[in-house]
Parts: structure tokens; C-alpha cells; sequence
């Protein structure tokens, strides 16, 4: 697929720079995701980011951004909510690169078939609605 890190780091970066509308599906479990991997490619100075008198300038602007984060719990409220890392972290990155029109879309406690469903028909309910 790629050759080596270099290589995966401008295919990355040109992705990113090339779109308008990113969407960013991101699952939550074990306080872990392989997203990491993927923002250590794209955060860079003079591509993404710029360092000046003035402190550090986002690059990447009109963009739109879906955060379309799962879970099996429900970190969108308490006493969870606390423990919710994902989305707080993805608004800051994108942020700090300039990407500041972010909508988060959220299917959780999708541990049960039923609930499953449900959790589906809110997300594209939501993401219908933002799209009138």
C-alpha cells in the first residue's frame, strides 16, 4: 500500500488538504484508537500548522468535519461523560490545525441489538438535520 513513513505521511496530508468534507468515524473502547496514527501524520509545521511570533496558526480552514463517534456506553452523559477523551481530544487537534466547523455524531450504547437500531436511527436523524 505504502512505501514508508514518508510515503504515508504525504498520502495522508494530501487527503486531507484535498477534501472538503472529512468524516472521521471513530470507535471508542479501551481508552485507545488507531486515529492516533493518522493525526501524527497530518499534524505538521508548514503544512497544517505554522509557528510565529504570535504562537501557533491552524492551516487547514474550510473544512467540514463529521466526528462519527460509537461506543457501547454512554459517554455523552453522566456519570460517564467524565470519561469521555475522544471527543474533546478530535475538537482541540482539528482545532489547533484550523479545523474548527466540527458536528459529532454519536451511536452509543450500542451493546444491545435493539438499542443498536435506535442508536443508528438518531445518528442519521441528526446528520439529516444538519443537512436542511
Amino acid at each position: 500500500m505504502y512505501g514508508n513513513y514518508a510515503d504515508q505521511s504525504e498520502e495522508a496530508m494530501s487527503e486531507l488538504l484535498e477534501a472538503d468534507i472529512i468524516v472521521i468515524s471513530v470507535p471508542v473502547y479501551n481508552f485507545h484508537s488507531t486515529l492516533k496514527a493518522w493525526i501524527d501524520h497530518i499534524v505538521r509545521g508548514g503544512r497544517t500548522i505554522k509557528f510565529d511570533e504570535n504562537g501557533v496558526e491552524g492551516l487547514v480552514k474550510s473544512k467540514k468535519i463529521y466526528l462519527a463517534i460509537s461506543s457501547k456506553g454512554v459517554y455523552s452523559e453522566v456519570p460517564m461523560k467524565q470519561f469521555d477523551f475522544v471527543k474533546p481530544y478530535l475538537r482541540y487537534v482539528l482545532g489547533y490545525m484550523g479545523m474548527t466547523d466540527v458536528t459529532v455524531l454519536r451511536v452509543e450504547d450500542s451493546s444491545l441489538p435493539d438499542e443498536q437500531q435506535m442508536a443508528l436511527e438518531r445518528i442519521l436523524a441528526d446528520f439529516t438535520a444538519d443537512h436542511r
